[in-house]
């Protein structure tokens, strides 16, 4: 019954430590992250720093529909 409890626990590590090396990392503003259109950036100043937004400019596929949308993401 111990051995089958030790036996469960190291198994349980291991999945998990293989988890972890699977797990991608991203830098701070998610640099090596695949994203599925070009990453353009908007430079701006806002409370006396300099800072730079990402946005994805994703043009129609069709016909346009003069209709826009915006999603946007922060922290």
């Amino acid at each position: 019954m111990r051995a089958a409890k030790i036996a469960g626990v190291l198994m349980s590590l291991t999945l998990s430590a293989t988890a972890l090396a699977e797990t991608p990392s991203y830098g701070q503003q998610l640099e090596g992250f695949d994203y599925p259109h070009p990453l353009l950036k908007f430079p701006f100043e806002s409370q006396g720093q300099s800072l730079e937004m990402g946005y994805m400019d994703v043009k129609p596929t069709g016909k346009a529909n003069g209709r826009t949308a915006v999603l946007m993401h922060g922290k």
